[in-house]
């Protein structure tokens, strides 16, 4: 082979290997950030489950939870007892989401419960609502339940979870335009009038 063919040919390869470098320098990012993407969006959609189920875990725990009549527990009290160890269990469930931050951000609870009103007299006022948020006394009248559609009282309890603040995969520049800042969940259930007098006279543990 001549001195010129192999010039030629040594060319043609440097050539092609220049070829590949621009496709991979062209392919690459977009590639990367379509994995990220889908990589991202899909621990948010992990992030939103675990919070559903421990909202939901919580809420059925709410309804499990009896306050001993040795903690001098009335009918308000048995009422944030509930809600107190409803947000316990729900924060539990979702505490590997703190973890992974190293706790710096960790998952918060609310909870209320809304019902009709308690009159002066002790009969349950349909016509009026009222409610009790967890660490809050109830102000004005007492929430009230009863077994009729009209009277029952429900709890409602909220987890949400700073995601911005601590996402699970670092954030690239710009995609906080996309990345919730805030993802919560929450559950509703009917509270058991029944149980909340047997818990309050010391049923249950």
């Amino acid at each position: 082979m001549s001195t010129v063919a192999k010039k030629v040919r040594r060319h043609g390869a440097a050539s092609q290997r220049g070829a590949y470098a621009t496709e991979f320098a062209l392919i690459f990012p977009i590639f990367f950030l379509v994995f990220y993407g889908v990589l991202s969006f899909g621990l948010i959609f992990t992030t939103q489950q675990s919070l559903t189920l421990a909202v939901e875990e919580g809420a059925r725990a709410s309804l499990r939870y009896y306050m001993p009549a040795t903690a001098g527990a009335g009918f308000m009290a048995q009422m944030q007892g509930r809600l107190e160890h409803g947000c316990e269990v729900a924060k539990l469930r979702a505490a590997w989401l703190g973890e992974i931050g190293g706790g710096a951000v960790t998952p918060t609870c609310t909870a209320s419960i809304k019902g009709p009103c308690l009159k002066a007299d002790g009969t349950i006022d349909t016509a009026s609502s009222c409610s009790a948020t967890l660490g809050t006394p109830a102000a004005g009248s007492s929430v009230a339940c009863g077994y009729r559609q009209e009277e029952m009282c429900f709890a409602t309890l909220n987890v949400s979870y700073a995601y911005s603040a601590n996402p699970l995969v670092p954030s690239l520049p710009g995609t906080f335009l996309v990345i919730p800042e805030v993802l919560s969940a929450t559950a509703r259930v009917a509270l058991d009038p029944g149980a909340l007098q047997l818990g309050s006279s010391g049923g249950g543990a």
